[in-house]
């Protein structure tokens, strides 16, 4: 405890509620957790089943840092519930120390900066194959049209999953990151029980068939080949891992694209000063990732207490925080809610920190710079379709829908991938 106070009385003491799962707009959440970081910067928030909310770069790096040292990583949600509807843990993002360490030994040759570098060919021919499919057309629903297939496809190419599934595997993604837009708690937990009974069925019959075909170079081969702990991984395990590589793999990219182009719609002069020079693209997608952070961790105090924000925290106490709420703290990015190119270059932390730091960075980043590089050649100039207003998500990951655009019709280039 801190200064001889009971767990209630600190908890009284620091009492600010914060709903993770508020009908705010990206901005509304931001504007609050600004005034927090001012006002108080750890609070407890006894909504739900209550946690700790941070809102400044240091404790929260503090935090991310200390996984399996103090913090463990289930659940990774605010409630202490396992919104996902996995088993255990979400394989790996939410287990820890020596299991972490095995499933990341699997999957980080699979998303290394050479591994990923080999897919920017078939990253350019789709993201133009997607690009020709409305370029004619003079307007385009950019969530549909590209943000959510663009990554998605990346991602069922590395895993190995068929192509057509797509749509299907978004649409469940969808529902277990986001609930449902405008819906009662109630409505989104009976919809993240139906997208999950789909996607368990799905899955199962997916590692089915893989039994019966013979393994491949992809990571479902990789995971059902390797073994963990001296055993091979259950069809249970399995699902857990497929669930977690779907929904990070088609939400973050998606998220930070769709963000992106609704700040670029806004503001025209940024898209041409992104492409000045050669050197100007990867700073420019660094602030766009800034800016864009996505994810909302939870981390777990499993240690008999542990020190966050000057306080001392008990075991079982879960502490929350946005990595918005990092990326946009003044202390350590002056004009936090400018988006300025050129910044003096900081690390942000869109990708977490520490033992759980993103495993697909390097392909998210070559994804931003395909995507981006591509979309500014063939529409070099465009705008938000009037009448149609973006439409924020929150929940587990943040991001944004209904982004429709407008440009100058172009040509077609291509048929099929190479």
């Amino acid at each position: 405890m801190t200064a001889d106070l009971t767990l209630d009385e600190l908890r009284a003491q620091y009492r600010r509620d914060y709903d993770p799962y508020a009908h705010w707009t990206i901005a509304e959440h931001l504007a609050e957790i600004a005034e927090r970081r001012e006002q108080a910067p750890i609070s407890y928030s006894a909504r739900g089943n209550g946690c700790w909310v941070l809102t400044r770069y240091d404790d929260i790096a503090s935090v991310l840092r200390r996984n399996n040292r103090g913090f463990i990583s289930f659940p990774n949600e605010p409630d202490g519930i396992n919104a996902m509807g996995t088993s255990v843990g979400q394989i790996p993002i939410e287990v820890d120390g020596s299991l972490h360490k095995q499933f990341r030994a699997l999957l980080d040759p699979y998303f290394s900066p050479k591994r990923v570098a080999e897919k920017e060919d078939t990253l350019r021919d789709w993201a133009n194959i997607l690009i020709d499919d409305w370029i004619e057309a003079g307007s385009c629903d950019f969530v549909d049209g590209f943000a959510l297939p663009f990554p998605g496809a990346t991602v069922l190419s590395i895993m190995g999953w068929p192509g057509e599934d797509l749509h299907r595997l978004n649409s469940w993604a969808d529902t277990l990151m986001h609930g449902v837009a405008g819906g009662t708690p109630e409505e989104t937990a009976a919809a993240r029980g139906v997208a999950h009974g789909e996607l368990r069925e799905y899955f199962m019959q997916l590692i089915a068939d893989r039994r019966e075909s013979g393994p491949r170079d992809d990571v479902t081969s990789g995971a059902m080949e390797v073994e963990i702990d001296g055993k091979r991984m259950t069809d249970t395990e399995l699902f857990d891992l497929f669930v977690l590589m779907m929904a990070a793999g088609l939400d973050t990219v998606q998220s930070v694209l769709c963000q992106s182009m609704v700040y670029l719609a806004r503001n025209p002069e940024q898209w041409d000063k992104m492409f000045e020079t050669p050197e100007s693209l990867e700073p420019a997608i660094e602030e766009l990732l800034r800016v864009g952070a996505p994810a909302v961790p939870t981390r777990n105090v499993v240690h008999d207490e542990v020190e966050v924000a000057g306080l001392m925290l008990p075991k079982g106490e879960r502490v929350h925080f946005p990595l918005a709420a990092a990326c946009r703290d003044p202390e350590v990015y002056p004009n936090p809610d400018e988006v300025i190119f050129d910044r003096v270059a900081k690390p942000h932390l869109a990708f977490g920190l520490g033992t759980h730091r993103c495993v697909g960075l390097h392909l998210a980043r070559l994804e931003l710079k395909v995507a981006f590089t591509e979309l500014h050649r063939r529409m070099p100039t465009f705008s938000l379709v009037p009448g149609i207003e973006p439409r924020d998500h929150l929940a587990l990951a943040w991001g944004v829908n209904d982004v429709h655009l407008r440009f100058e019709p172009g040509p077609r280039e291509k048929t099929t991938a190479s």
